[in-house]
């Protein structure tokens, strides 16, 4: 009788949990009560007890406008907790009116304190209301909930797993009468009401980020998506993607360009014709507020969709066979077959039969050739353009060649006869998407910004007083091929610690020249496969001079070599050093590279011990011996 009773407690209290809300005029329970925290939860920080989010859009002949309720209670365990969770902010930059904002604390012993209104702060030049609960102790709940009068939004993602544990979360949208609403739903329960749709969670455990993975993807969360379109779908994206210019004539335009830059020319290969095309585009169009698609010439600007349409109507023209394919960012969603939701298909390729190569139109800094790296080796779907319509399947996007994106360092460094200073010499190359995207991001850091860049790219969080500097290869143009990779050369003075007297010796952590390096030696257990952005390789050289007055004791502290395999045993995970002391000098040689994108979570075990080495050797440490 006493299980019957407490099954039934349970299901009213999930009905409870479950029912459609009022939003316009929401409120809270005078006496709230709140699920108990399981025992597994009791060791975090704090527990979100209760976390809803309420849509309701109203849009008709006289009326646009939406009502969101936002409502909120965690529980504080620890003494962490009061710190991390008793400040809120709710921005309000959007927000076309507030209905009701109300915050309270509720303590042990039931007993209720309101929050007074003259604590909730709106802060001058600020997009944000804020305030704090003062006076918050350990096993105090705060809730608080506002109601808005807002825009409606048809397009949009939210998050319920969080750094702590949820134990009730609810997102609730009333069905549009103008439009079907489109869900995409990881991790929730959902119900359909006849004007709602809910979508509810219970006990969600919290967020934990691992390293190389796909952490974003893999959260709990709800998109939805709004259209007038009742049977929206992957050719419905098509064709919006498409509608951008429809009704501009921009053919002379057209002409002209191909004319100017000879790209008519047959004899010509299509590839080098492509590479022409985009290093011109690249070089002097920029992406810029300019609403005119005629105009792009003539002003030397275009919005970023006029770059989509560019591509295409020169293709077009010329006749050149091309594709579009879709996909998402890997790393933010997982790609869905069964779902065309707009806000996750970031991903938009036009991909060339003839080359085998892609151009990413939205990535105004990616050369015509690889895809970008968040969607190397995912699901996409390619479309066939037909006349007057089109069909479309499922494939993969390609890969890039590990070779293609190497880093090559050669560092030299000298110990002062002071022995207190350590200097370094250090050249950096980089070829692939590190190249890629420093040659976009230098021509707009300012010049007071440049050597802290430097600095960051060079040495990677070792402070050091960066003594000179100068780029090589920094063209655009040099993104074709590997021949001319974006070079650092740089003179620095170290500002930390890298010598330790050992009485008469010193130790020496030379192997920080590489910059900061991960430790994998805390993790536990992995949970997620792991999933890099792009297979790369580095290849260090590094020289110590030996100070006069001293030998070096020993090398073999600087020798590691550690490998991860796949599941036909070929090596696709290295680090390997090797080191010999040649005359006045200790030279170094290191090889690091991953030559893969996705590796099931079983060969993490491997993959952290190659990452540790990097962060072994990194901490390594040579005696210097005083003769």
């Amino acid at each position: 009788m006493r299980n019957f009773l407490a099954v039934i407690a349970f299901l009213a209290g999930m009905h409870t949990f479950a029912q459609v809300e009022e939003v316009k005029n929401y409120t809270w329970q005078a006496v709230p009560k709140f699920r108990e925290i399981p025992k597994e939860f009791e060791s975090y920080p704090a527990v979100v007890l209760k976390d809803y989010r309420l849509y309701e859009n109203r849009i008709g002949q006289y009326a646009y406008k939406a009502f969101v309720v936002k409502h909120t209670a965690i529980k504080i365990l620890t003494d962490d907790g009061i710190n991390n969770y008793n400040k809120v902010s709710i921005n309000k930059k959007y927000v076309r009116d507030y209905r009701d904002l109300q915050a309270r604390v509720i303590k042990p012993d039931g007993k209720i304190i309101p929050l007074a209104e003259n604590r909730i702060i709106e802060k001058e030049k600020s997009d944000e209301k804020q305030f704090v609960f003062e006076g918050v102790e350990k096993g105090d709940i705060i809730e608080y909930y506002y109601v808005i009068k807002d825009y409606p939004d048809f397009n949009n993602v939210e998050y319920f797993q969080r750094d702590i544990p949820v134990l009730e979360g609810k997102f609730q949208l009333n069905r549009i009468p103008e439009g079907k609403a489109y869900f995409l739903n990881v991790g929730m329960n959902e119900q359909v009401f006849k004007k709602h749709h809910l979508f509810t969670v219970s006990n969600l455990p919290a967020y934990k980020e691992e390293i190389s993975a796909t952490n974003l993807a893999n959260l709990t969360k709800v998109y939805y998506f709004v259209s007038g379109n009742f049977n929206y779908d992957f050719d419905s994206f098509y064709w919006e993607l498409n509608g951008f210019a429809d009704g501009v004539s921009a053919k002379s335009m057209v002409k002209d360009f191909i004319k100017e830059l000879q790209l008519d020319d047959a004899s010509v290969p299509v590839d080098d014709r492509l590479k022409k095309m985009d290093i011109f585009l690249k070089e002097n169009i920029e992406i810029d507020r300019q609403y005119q698609y005629k105009k792009i010439l003539e002003t030397k600007k275009m919005m970023p969709a006029m770059a989509l349409y560019l591509y295409k109507d020169v293709l077009d023209a010329l006749k050149i066979p091309y594709k579009f394919m879709v996909s998402t960012d890997k790393f933010d969603n997982a790609f869905q077959k069964s779902f065309a939701i707009p806000s996750t298909l970031t991903e938009i390729l036009i991909y060339i039969p003839e080359t085998k190569k892609y151009i990413m139109p939205f990535y105004y800094w990616m050369p015509y050739g690889p895809p970008s790296s968040v969607c190397l080796n995912n699901d996409a779907v390619v479309y066939h353009p037909e006349k007057k319509k089109v069909t479309y399947e499922y494939t993969k996007i390609g890969g890039v060649s590990m070779e293609d994106n190497v880093n090559h360092t050669f560092s030299e460094i000298t110990v002062d006869a002071d022995m207190e200073t350590v200097s370094v010499k250090k050249k950096s190359d980089f070829t692939g998407y590190r190249a890629y995207y420093y040659r976009s991001v230098l021509k707009d850091i300012p010049e007071d910004k440049i050597k802290e860049f430097v600095g960051n790219a060079v040495f990677n969080d070792i402070d050091i007083d960066l003594k000179k500097h100068e780029f090589k290869n920094k063209e655009y143009r040099h993104n074709y091929g590997s021949e001319r990779p974006f070079t650092f050369e740089t003179e620095a003075v170290i500002k930390e610690s890298w010598l330790e007297n050992a009485g008469k010796n010193y130790l020496i952590t030379l192997g920080k020249v590489l910059g900061d390096q991960t430790n994998l030696y805390q993790e536990t257990e992995r949970k997620y496969p792991i999933d890099i952005a792009y297979p790369r390789k580095f290849i260090h050289a590094i020289t110590l001079n030996i100070p006069d007055g001293y030998t070096v004791k020993d090398v073999n502290t600087l020798i590691f070599n550690k490998e991860l395999k796949d599941d036909e045993g070929n090596v696709v995970g290295k680090f390997t050093s090797s080191a010999a002391v040649n005359g006045k000098k200790v030279e170094i040689s290191i090889e690091e590279f991953y030559d893969f994108t996705h590796l099931g979570v079983e060969k993490y075990p491997q993959y952290r011990d190659v990452m540790n080495a990097a962060y072994d050797f990194y901490k390594s440490a040579l005696v210097l011996v005083k003769v």
